[in-house]
């Protein structure tokens, strides 16, 4: 394929009209009027005859693409090496491409290019794979139609609206994304909205009784060195009581900030903390936006993890969270951890007499008054 033979003239118009879009906010898809141009082009066109000249130039070789814009004629730029390849299509790929073109960063279906071309299926579909195979469209996934087959320009990025922005990866919800910002997010706000301070409370209490793993043995009794039945010395055998040395402990208490005294994190100050954390992948943090970061918080505050102060946030007291980096745990895990098993929920597991129950013992399930209101509180 022959490179682009250009004037001096189109060659220094066309760079300073694609450096200006690419600097812009709608980038490619900029508009340039023909005030604009002559703007421009006003130390090569002297005239408007010369300056159409340059355009018509510059449409020739598909670097500039002419549009209407509220009855006012405009154009619009093309990259060099797309234009090379649009310069040898046929009508109906070149239709098909300015279709795509117009979608802009949204994407066409591909229906909707079959219904607005009018070209026959067959056709559609054999020129829409020469425009991929020459790189210029692309297929992309549409969250919103995931069944739909949408077509964009290839040197393109996809909208938020048609790709779900940064939470989702190749059109799937990235659930362990969303999991890990939220846990930075508490992370970060906790740190900020409590003062924690060390109290001393009376240790949680539990019987005094401390039994000897022993078979048959009893714990405290006398034996010299032999072990003694339960059922012969039950009687006059008397456990020792062993009591904890600290009957106090220390704990973490959560203090609020007096009010005033404080400035609680802001959407923005959060955005640019999980941004810079290391814990999630640079190419992923430097697409997260504030926005979608707000909609984290908003989802915490709905699970009332995290509370608006003020125009900043603070945890919930007492609310927890997952060291930045650490693995998770398997939730179904924690849950069976919670509720344990059959022998862990009865009075049983705790008992600090367990060994010394037994049918026709001093102590026994028939007499328990812990067991009967475990199994009426059961039934």
């Amino acid at each position: 394929m022959a490179p682009l033979e250009l004037s001096a003239e189109c060659d220094e118009l066309y760079s300073t009209l694609l450096t200006a879009a690419t600097e812009s906010e709608e980038g490619l898809k900029k508009q340039f009027f023909q005030k604009d141009v002559a703007e421009v082009a006003k130390k090569t066109a002297k005239s408007v005859t010369e300056l159409l000249k340059v355009i018509q130039e510059l449409q020739n070789h598909a670097l500039l693409r002419a549009s209407r814009w509220q009855g006012s004629l405009c154009w619009s730029t093309r990259p060099r090496g797309a234009a090379e390849h649009i310069r040898v299509l046929n009508t109906n790929e070149r239709t098909l491409y300015e279709y795509v073109e117009d979608a802009h960063t949204k994407g066409i279906w591909l229906k909707d290019l079959k219904k607005r071309s009018g070209i026959e299926d067959g056709k559609v579909q054999k020129a829409m794979s020469k425009l991929e195979g020459a790189r210029l469209v692309k297929v992309i996934k549409n969250v919103r139609a995931p069944a739909q087959k949408t077509y964009m320009l290839f040197h393109l990025v996809p909208s938020d609206d048609v790709t779900g922005g940064s939470f989702f990866d190749a059109g799937d919800l990235d659930e362990v994304l969303i999991e890990e910002v939220a846990n930075l997010i508490v992370f970060h706000v906790k740190m900020a909205s409590w003062e924690e301070s060390k109290v001393r409370q009376p240790r949680r209490g539990r019987s005094p009784v401390d039994v000897d793993q022993g078979d048959d043995a009893v714990a405290g009794a006398e034996t010299n060195g032999k072990k003694r039945k339960r059922t012969a010395d039950i009687e006059d055998s008397v456990p020792a009581r062993k009591y904890r040395s600290r009957d106090y402990e220390d704990i973490v208490v959560q203090l609020a900030w007096p009010a005033g005294t404080r400035e609680y994190p802001t959407a923005n100050g959060i955005h640019n903390f999980v941004t810079t954390m290391d814990a999630i992948r640079a190419s992923k943090a430097q697409q997260l936006t504030v926005a979608e970061i707000q909609g984290v918080i908003d989802m915490l505050v709905w699970d009332d993890k995290l509370e608006k102060v003020g125009s900043g946030y603070r945890t919930v007291r007492g609310i927890s969270f997952r060291p930045p980096g650490a693995v998770a745990e398997d939730e179904d895990d924690e849950d069976l951890e919670k509720v344990g098993n059959g022998l862990t929920q009865t009075p049983c597991a705790k008992c600090p007499v367990f060994d010394l129950c037994g049918e026709g013992g001093p102590v026994s399930a028939r007499n328990c008054e812990y067991f009967a209101e475990w199994l009426n509180h059961g039934t």
